[in-house]
């Protein structure tokens, strides 16, 4: 198992490991979310990505850059990016170990056990 680790610019220490498609995921993320992941990039499906607290599955309410189809960075350390438009050639890496919730051609197919949203004030 190949295994990539690093420190940020705060100091975080961070630990990706490959998987065997060759993309490299933080090690918290959940084995449910990477093989949802994973299919989704092989089938080029539209998603939507819903991001929050992993400990108490909290929605942070994004609403840019949260849909899309996956795609993959190039190098030596690959991860999954959302290409905007399929035309599209690059986008931002996805936060795979803040998922909370993810809707793969508009039907649910992971909510993190203890999802909620924060109602606005």
């Amino acid at each position: 198992m190949k295994v990539y680790e690093w420190t940020g610019q705060t100091g975080v220490h961070f630990r990706d490991v490959c998987q065997p498609s060759g993309t490299y995921y933080r090690n918290i993320t959940p084995s449910e979310v990477i093989r949802l992941l994973e299919a989704a990039w092989e089938s080029q499906a539209r998603v939507r990505l819903y991001y929050g607290d992993r400990k108490t599955g909290r929605d942070w309410g994004d609403t840019c850059g949260v849909y899309g189809r996956i795609g993959r960075s190039t190098g030596p350390i690959k991860v999954l990016i959302l290409l905007a438009q399929r035309r599209s050639t690059g986008g931002g890496e996805i936060l795979c170990d803040c998922i909370v919730r993810l809707k793969v051609n508009g039907k649910e197919v992971y909510r993190h056990p203890k999802y909620h949203k924060e109602l606005p004030f």
